[in-house]
């Protein structure tokens, strides 16, 4: 009996054992099962990922393209971006890339985050599609279909004349009297601004790619700002720049969220990511390695390869746009009319009223500029005298130069401008530009000055006087249009510090102005750096003394319209993304 179950116990634990092993083999198997299929799906893993990667690089890279084509690309922008091409990667095919136009017209931003909302403009979008499929030894193991990736792109043109202030370098507004500005402002650097113990008021949006700071630009002559009244709208009312702890600025710790909080997104910088705003032609360098936004209203250059047919800059600078151009040769001294096409306009003409007299478009003279401290020589052209004698463009761009020694152009007789097609008149210049009395007065039109600086001279003004500061006596004069000029950065020089004089200052005066209103209604456009009319800002005898400032933005630029020949600015903004696998995979 003993024997008997000794066999039976040592049966039970052989099945048992057997059964353990058998358990465990299951389990071993399974663990290998998961091992590989677990090993499996970490080398898909990576092949997915590894797709992904390349088809952001492929979507970064037409990114690039289209930007780059915006600069350079002019008027075959759409034929240009067709011929896009993807990269080629080492293990990787990249199929299927596509470039699509989704739309292009106009439409007013309602995106309560974006400083344009309200603005009308003209916007463009792209799709851009990526599939990549990766070709190797582990990918071959597997099936995959690839990996498809796709991105929206929104371009965005902004007329410059929808903004009451427009900086491309650092703007500073720290004025000593009462300053309003109506419009919107922004500029593609910093924001230094606070009255001089007076009262600043922005009516409306700012926008600003660096910061704000509440002071005055490290480089000015005037270091201290006297506290004054500052303030920035809401949508609703004025709200200081100050609170109980002190100025508000970006140098508050939680800047971010209570600017957004205290004036409901009307006060943006680099904390919001507002983009810089930049003119679509090719980022020209000047001699100081800066942008040169100067190049718009530079001499043409057709040997030039970024002027060569086709290029943006070409499309965009001013003395091609041109229907009339006026300029002086160095050489001869003559002075020459042309039209778009080249050919000689004669700048005389028979005067109307008396038919044995003839009358010219312009004239030449000197006269002080005491900025300056020099006499330069003029170019004088009579805006009237222009229209008299049936020879203003037709396209309403006119382009000046004096290629003479201290050589300006000034214009007078300006109260009426040209009449067109376009209900509105462009002048611009390479040099230094004068204007002389009221500009675009009566019945007023889209127009537009621009040039290396840009000098008031009153109706008051005589050239006798422009010698003797206590005979320069100013009188109420006004000015309608949008006007594009550079500026005498503050800096330090010779160890000295120098102010730009703020935008406050932004014409270039030369008269006693104490107590004499100048109205200005437009947009105060800086896009470049002065290269001629250098001069420090002075304040006083002998160069002049502020005006009473009636200044405001002109609602008539709230639209699309403006002058002719204008530029604009753009942004390229990512909106819309998607991935997606091609299929599943499986091995």
């Amino acid at each position: 009996m003993k024997t008997r179950r000794r066999r039976k116990d040592r049966g039970s634990i052989l099945v048992f054992t057997m059964i353990v092993l058998l358990l465990a083999a299951v389990v071993a198997t399974g663990l290998a099962s998961f091992a590989v299929f677990q090993f499996g799906n970490a080398a898909r893993y990576e092949i997915y990922k590894n797709e992904f990667e390349i088809a952001e690089a492929v979507l970064a890279k037409a990114y690039s393209e289209i930007y780059f084509l915006v600069e350079y690309a002019g008027p075959n922008l759409q034929s240009e971006i067709a011929q896009i091409r993807p990269p080629v990667f080492s293990g990787y095919t990249v199929k299927n890339l596509a470039i699509n136009l989704l739309s292009s017209g106009t439409e007013t931003v309602t995106n309560p985050a974006s400083p344009w909302k309200g603005l009308q403009l003209h916007v463009v979008r792209y799709r851009i599609t990526a599939q990549v499929h990766q070709v190797s030894n582990t990918s071959s193991r597997f099936k995959h279909p690839g990996v498809e990736l796709k991105q929206d792109l929104e371009l965005q043109y902004v007329p410059l004349f929808v903004f009451a202030i427009f900086y491309n370098s650092n703007l500073e507004i720290n004025p000593g009297a009462l300053m309003e500005v109506t419009g919107r402002v922004h500029t593609n650097s910093m924001l230094y601004a606070g009255s001089d113990g007076a009262t600043l008021k922005f009516k409306d949006h700012v926008s600003v790619v660096q910061q704000f700071l509440h002071q005055r630009h490290p480089s000015a002559a005037y270091l201290g700002l006297r506290d004054g009244t500052d303030s920035f709208w809401n949508g609703t009312t004025d709200v200081s720049m100050r609170d109980n702890t002190g100025w508000i600025d970006h140098l508050r710790s939680n800047w971010a969220s209570l600017s957004l909080s205290r004036w409901n997104g009307y006060v943006l910088d680099s904390a919001h990511l507002v983009q810089t705003l930049e003119p679509p032609i090719p980022r020209l360098e000047d001699s100081q390695g800066h942008r040169n936004d100067h190049a718009l209203i530079e001499r043409a250059n057709p040997s030039s390869p970024d002027e060569a047919p086709g290029t943006s800059l070409r499309q965009e600078k001013m003395e091609y746009k041109a229907g009339l151009k006026i300029v002086k040769d160095p050489v001869s001294g003559a002075v020459t009319g042309y039209n778009q096409e080249g050919s000689i306009v004669g700048l005389t003409y028979t005067d109307p009223a008396d038919k044995t007299k003839t009358k010219s478009i312009f004239s030449e003279n000197k006269f002080f500029d005491a900025r300056e401290d020099t006499t330069v020589t003029s170019i004088n052209v009579n805006v009237a005298n222009l229209i008299e004698s049936g020879k203003a463009p037709e396209n309403g761009i006119l382009y000046l130069s004096n290629e003479g020694a201290n050589g300006v152009v000034r214009i007078t007789d300006a109260t009426r401008l040209p009449a067109n097609a376009y209900n509105g008149f462009t002048i611009a210049s390479d040099d230094p530009l004068y204007v002389k009395g009221d500009f675009n007065t009566v019945e007023k039109k889209y127009a537009m000055l621009a040039g290396d600086a840009i000098m008031i001279l009153s109706n008051g003004w005589n050239d006798a006087n422009s010698n003797n500061f206590s005979l320069r006596n100013a009188s109420e004069t006004t000015v309608n249009g949008v006007f594009f000029q550079g500026v005498v950065p503050s800096q330090n020089a010779d160890g000295t510090n120098h102010y730009s004089g703020g935008a406050e200052n932004y014409f270039r005066l030369m008269e006693n102005w104490s107590g004499v209103t100048f109205r200005i209604n437009g947009s105060l456009i800086c896009l470049w750096e002065s290269q001629k009319a250098k001069g420090w800002w002075r304040y006083g005898n002998p160069v002049y003394t502020a005006p009473r400032r009636l200044w405001a933005w002109d609602p008539i630029y709230s639209g699309l319209s403006g002058p002719p020949g204008m530029p604009r600015v753009y942004q390229i903004l990512r909106r819309n993304w998607n991935i997606r696998s091609l299929g599943a995979s499986s091995s």
